[in-house]
C-alpha cells in the first residue's frame, strides 16, 4: 500500500512541473500588472532549490527573465523621462513585450513537451 519512490518522485515531478507552467502563465499577465510578475519570480526562486535538474533550469530562466526584464524597464524609465529620447523608450517597450512573450512561449513549449531548458542563463530564447 505504500508508493514507491518512483512515483512520489512522479508526483513531485508533476506539481513542480504544473508551479513552473503557473510561473510562465504569471509572467504571460504580468504585462497587464507587474504584481503577477513578482509572484511569479518568487514561487520560481523558491521552488529551484527542491526542483529536478531539467526543471531548476526552467526555474533559472524564469528568474533571468525577471531580472532581465527589470534592467530594461529601468532603461526604458529613463529614456523617457529625458523627454528627447521618448521614442528610444516606446521602442524598448514594444521591443521588451515581443521579447518577454516569446521567451515564455518558448519555455512553456519545453516545459509542456517535457524538455529541460539548453541555457537558462541567455538573454534571448
Amino acid at each position: 500500500m505504500t508508493d514507491s519512490p518512483t512515483q512520489i518522485q512522479t508526483a513531485d515531478d508533476r506539481d513542480d512541473r504544473l508551479l513552473c507552467g503557473l510561473v510562465y502563465v504569471l509572467y504571460l499577465l504580468g504585462p497587464a500588472n507587474g504584481v503577477t510578475v513578482l509572484v511569479g519570480a518568487l514561487i520560481a526562486f523558491l521552488r529551484k532549490d527542491k526542483a529536478s535538474p531539467w526543471l531548476a533550469g526552467h526555474y533559472e530562466f524564469q528568474i533571468r527573465t525577471l531580472i532581465y526584464m527589470v534592467a530594461l524597464v529601468v532603461i526604458a524609465i529613463i529614456c523617457a523621462i529625458t523627454i528627447i529620447l521618448l521614442p528610444i523608450a516606446l521602442l524598448i517597450w514594444l521591443l521588451l513585450g515581443l521579447w518577454l512573450l516569446v521567451r515564455v512561449v518558448v519555455g512553456l513549449v519545453r516545459l509542456v513537451d517535457g524538455r529541460p531548458h539548453p541555457d537558462p542563463k541567455t538573454f534571448l530564447v
